[in-house]
């Protein structure tokens, strides 16, 4: 009955043709060997040596908080020992548990005897995820403060990761690393998890820093802990505020963190945890009114996975330019591209402009605060989009916005440009398919966006025009130049498009 009502929801949000496509021609994905990778980027003996040698030019005590209920012994005592065995002995295990019986707080107690870095509180009550998280926090003295599951395990180097990153970024407010998941047993890593640099708009998507999250204390001072009324989504609520106050947040490109769980546990049923799935959403409006951002936070048909969709600030003109590409310049061409739009995006105020060139464009024509470039080959898949363009457009530090874009063969054709990769992102992946972290299907800041689908306030395009002409040829440059002016590029892949032509436009 579940599968049935999941091919029913697929049918009503894509239709027919991507049900179809998608029951009758799988795709497999060549898998990654993470353990090839593993052995490859494995640490000897000399390496590890060296770090537990090295000299720090901070000094920087590192507290690790950890809620205890009800773990397992096995599970438990491998947490314990994988703290020990870091190569960076200035740490701090903080250790508070709401267990009923007494069970973990005497292996706990067992080990803390031994080791004085090790502090152990037994709470009278289970107060909760948040509240048992709130008791270890109040235990931890290190200038920083990391989190960490009763269950998962820290690799050897994580500290001295963290304290390198301390030492070499100026005391940054925020650390996080890359992570991956680990068998039951604890024989076998799988499904790592690595991460962009620290990105707003993702993280207002889904939350992807996740583990091993460390804060300076000052961070903690000024937020409180972890709020309740969040339980399942706490941890995301906790990061959203942490990130709200920090001015430097690093990423650390390692998978340091383990994350203990089954290797099925992504067919089991999401629906179980949805109170957690609403915490989410609570969390990211809680943070946009925070932070002064009007919107709406939806669901996407995966959850744990959000879309926000930015308030309309004013009814702004809009300046549509067509720019001519190839076999789809003539007129009949240009006009069914024109009508795509006008069926479509559900908004009034605009006009078109047609050229070959930019350079060529008369600017005496562009009227309006927004301007929006089109590949003459583009075909709308999207109904009522323009107003969420403008609404992403019109934040102040937003420079330009993208869309998805796909091949006739319902492949993707633009998924957001990466910066360092010469092809589009996500580019020939199946439309009907879903990559890595479902990064091709959520809304998140890239390097840059194609131009055969921009919109830009007009004033950034006036003066990158008049500036650097040669911008205009080159859509890489053009995000460049924008980004030089502290702002961000936004791919929106909740607005989809077809394009039958291929651009002319350099892409490196």
């Amino acid at each position: 009955m579940k599968r049935v009502k999941k091919v029913w929801n697929y049918y009503r949000m894509h239709g027919l043709k991507l049900l179809l496509l998608k029951s009758c021609f799988p795709y497999h994905v060549k898998e990654f060997d993470y353990k090839k990778w593993r052995e490859r980027h494995s640490l000897g003996e000399k390496s590890l040596k060296r770090q537990s040698e090295y000299v720090f030019e901070k000094k920087a005590l590192i507290s690790i908080a950890v809620p205890v209920y009800r773990t397992p012994e096995r599970f438990l005592r491998e947490m314990i020992e994988s703290v020990l065995g870091q190569t960076c002995s200035e740490w701090e295990l903080c250790i508070a548990d709401g267990s009923e019986n007494m069970d973990a707080y005497l292996v706990a107690s067992e080990y803390a005897k031994k080791d004085q870095r090790i502090k152990v509180k037994r709470l009278p009550e289970n107060k909760g995820i948040a509240e048992n998280t709130n008791e270890a926090l109040k235990m931890c003295s290190g200038d920083y403060i990391g989190l960490l599951d009763h269950d998962d395990v820290l690799a050897a180097d994580a500290i001295y990761e963290i304290r390198r990153a301390i030492d070499k970024n100026n005391s940054p407010e925020v650390i996080y690393t890359d992570e991956d998941k680990m068998s039951i047993d604890g024989e076998e890593f799988f499904d790592p998890h690595f991460k962009p640099d620290y990105n707003a708009e993702l993280l207002r998507s889904n939350n992807y820093i996740c583990h091993f999250f460390v804060i300076r204390r000052d961070i903690l001072q000024r937020i409180g802990g972890l709020r309740a009324e969040y339980d399942g989504a706490q941890d995301y609520d906790f990061i959203l505020r942490c990130t709200d106050r920090a001015g430097s947040i690093i990423h650390i490109a390692m998978p340091l963190y383990h994350w203990r769980s089954h290797r099925s546990s992504t067919a089991e049923n999401p629906e179980s945890k949805l109170y957690a799935y609403e915490a989410g959403k609570r969390a990211i409006e809680d943070h946009l009114r925070r932070n002064g951002k009007e919107g709406n936070v939806e669901y996407t048909e995966h959850l744990g996975f959000y879309h926000v969709r930015y308030k309309q600030k004013s009814y702004d003109k809009v300046t549509i330019i067509i720019i001519k590409e190839g076999r789809h310049s003539s007129r009949t061409h240009i006009r069914r591209c024109e009508a795509s739009i006008e069926k479509t995006c559900g908004y009034k105020n605009y006009h078109f402009i047609v050229t070959e060139r930019l350079a060529d464009l008369d600017v005496s024509e562009i009227k309006g605060g927004l301007v929006l470039l089109v590949n003459s080959s583009v075909r709308m898949i999207s109904r009522g989009w323009m107003e969420e363009m403008i609404g992403n457009c019109q934040r102040e530090d937003i420079g330009a916005v993208g869309i998805k874009l796909y091949n006739r063969n319902e492949t993707i054709r633009h998924g957001g440009i990466i910066q360092g990769k010469d092809r589009y992102a996500f580019e020939g992946f199946p439309r009907v398919r879903y990559g890595y972290f479902h990064r091709e299907s959520i809304m998140q800041y890239m390097s840059a966006v194609t131009m055969d689908f921009m919109m830009m306030p007009t004033d950034i395009f006036l003066e990158l025009r008049d500036e650097f002409p040669e911008c205009l040829e080159n859509e890489r440059i053009l995000c460049q130049r924008i980004r030089d002016r502290k702002k961000q590029i936004v791919y929106d892949p909740q607005i989809e498009a077809y394009i039958l032509g291929e651009s002319q436009r350099n892409r490196k």
